[in-house]
């Protein structure tokens, strides 16, 4: 029996894939899932200008044809794994919003948390090409995300509010507004999660005492 090369192996695993749907949808998500879940934290590392094919292949363990059979180039990669993270971060806020066995403080904490706090000292010097080739590739899905969580925050502050006088909800746009602003500059200021946390903590605690 002649020996496939890797790229004739992944047409074969393409066309199982295609001759059995119900069978494989499953594996197939989790597989690109993987895959995008190994790039994002590549990109993270080494950048988008440094990173190359070659390099998220080896590291999600399947072969430079097995990326192109999914993704046409690193922009397509990019962007594919960008707005995964995005609608993950959100899908995981809106849950911990809507968990009515928490406190208030208790939603900020957690959904600040999986906003920023995940992401502190994660990010390397050399990824600092990432926000302009966010920006590129996605235009404003990065600030359109953002602008919804934020919303959500304002929500879920008004909603909890004792105090339902006039300027409730400016008072609650405002909380928003500066825990959004703490959480962006200490995910990139600090270098761990834990005094990412105690400051956040602190901050929560300040705003939402006169609530």
């Amino acid at each position: 029996m002649p020996i496939l090369s890797s790229r004739e192996l992944d047409k074969l695993d393409i066309c199982y894939h295609v001759r059995q749907p119900e069978n494989m949808e499953g594996k197939e998500s989790t597989r690109q899932a993987h895959v995008l879940e190994t790039a994002l934290t590549v990109f993270v590392r080494h950048g988008f200008r440094k990173t190359s094919i070659e390099d998220i292949a080896k590291a999600a363990g399947i072969s430079r044809q097995g990326i192109y059979l999914q993704f046409k180039n690193k922009d397509e990669i990019f962007s594919a794994s960008i707005q995964k993270a995005l609608d993950d971060r959100l899908q995981a806020a809106n849950k911990i919003f809507d968990d009515e066995r928490l406190t208030l403080e208790e939603k900020l904490f957690k959904a600040l948390d999986e906003w920023f706090g995940r992401h502190v000292g994660l990010f390397h010097p050399e990824a600092s090409d990432l926000a302009a080739q966010c920006e590129r590739v996605l235009g404003d899905a990065v600030g359109k995300s953002n602008s919804s969580f934020k919303k959500k925050l304002e929500k879920v502050i008004l909603e909890s509010s004792a105090k339902k006088t006039k300027g409730a909800d400016k008072r609650a746009a405002t909380i928003a507004d500066m825990l959004c602003a703490c959480g962006l500059t200490w995910k990139h200021s600090f270098s761990s999660r834990q005094e990412f946390l105690e400051k956040m903590c602190d901050a929560i605690h300040l705003c939402c005492r006169d609530l």
